[in-house]
């Protein structure tokens, strides 16, 4: 599975990316031999090469990192086969043209239905924001009759992740359990330790949302309203919690540098909620700064640990050599919170 991506980029961290090809033959098949009568491919208009010989530079062009060239290529064989399509709408993947990219895919399912496809389609709707179609497509996936267990698996973790982005936490909690499930499960397959780590993630993930959806509000909660409002955000955060721990228990290094970072968030945002939420009804300008200045020396734990978090999660992430635009995030948060507790 990828990496975890950035905000906003999260089922990315779901899927594979695609080898140079396809799981197509490389060539197209020719019955009579192909004479180039017109010189060197490279010094021929694309207009003057026939099907064969757009194939072949055109994989030149993906091998060599010129995504638009090779598009350009496949698109214009007139008879394309699986492979061609195949090839022509990773490389509009690689360029970020992902309506052209899904076009392409659709194209490619029509001839062959394969799971790679369907996955690929899947994250083209859900780069595109389709999030309902991406889930709805991965749903049909995982749903269908003899797909291996892995592979189920792996589409019920990007449905759950196309549920969590649009609101249906708990819909998206119970996918993964299932997947979780089928991970541990012994399978003919050797399982990679990074996709139960993902799922765990993306557990936490959906306990996060809950714990960023409850509000704190002095200022139109009476004492009761607002310390039951506060036990159940800080269970959300301790659920959160117990899922990034076991994200980071299963040993990958990615995935733990990102839920790290998840955890010290938390704190951080808890700590922000509370010292910018407004001041509880009926205080004169005296009591309001006393509150405050009680307030700030309760909320000045919550620092500190974000601080000790942050910090485990480099030394994580510089065992593990990890990568991720995580590692950059925790780094800048912790020295915004040493300024801020200095």
């Amino acid at each position: 599975m990828n990496r975890p991506p950035a905000a906003g980029y999260r089922l990315g961290v779901l899927l594979l990316l695609a080898c140079a090809h396809g799981p197509q033959p490389r060539r197209i098949e020719i019955t009579e031999p192909t004479v180039i009568t017109a010189g060197p491919p490279e010094q021929v208009a694309l207009g003057e090469m026939d099907d064969a010989t757009l194939f072949d530079v055109g994989t030149r062009a993906f091998q060599a990192g010129d995504f638009a060239k090779a598009a350009a290529c496949f698109d214009r064989i007139s008879q394309p086969q699986p492979a061609s399509i195949w090839d022509a709408a990773l490389a509009y993947e690689r360029l970020g043209r992902f309506d052209e990219a899904l076009a392409r895919y659709g194209s490619y399912i029509k001839l062959k239905n394969d799971p790679e496809a369907q996955s690929h389609a899947a994250l083209m709707e859900y780069k595109l924001g389709r999030l309902d179609d991406a889930g709805k497509r991965l749903h049909e996936l995982a749903s269908r009759p003899g797909l291996p267990s892995l592979q189920k698996a792996s589409a019920m973790m990007q449905e759950a992740v196309c549920r969590i982005e649009n609101g249906a936490r708990a819909d998206g909690e119970l996918l993964l359990r299932a997947a979780l499930e089928i991970y541990e499960k012994d399978n003919e397959e050797p399982v990679d330790p990074a996709l139960p780590a993902q799922a765990e993630f993306w557990l936490g993930e959906a306990f996060r949302g809950s714990f960023r959806a409850e509000a704190l509000d002095p200022g139109s909660m009476d004492e009761k309203q607002l310390g039951d409002a506060l036990e159940r955000k800080a269970q959300f955060l301790l659920s959160a919690q117990g899922h990034y721990l076991r994200c980071i228990r299963r040993g990958d290094g990615e995935w733990a540098t990102a839920a790290g970072f998840r955890i010290g968030e938390m704190y951080e945002d808890l700590y922000q909620q509370m010292v910018n939420a407004p001041l509880p009804r009926g205080l004169d300008e005296q009591q309001s700064s006393l509150y405050r200045q009680q307030l700030h020396a309760k909320v000045k734990t919550l620092v500190e640990k974000a601080i000790r978090i942050y910090e485990q999660t480099l030394s994580t992430a510089q065992r593990a050599g990890a990568k991720n635009p995580y590692v950059q995030k925790t780094e800048e948060a912790l020295d915004r919170l040493r300024r801020l507790l200095l």
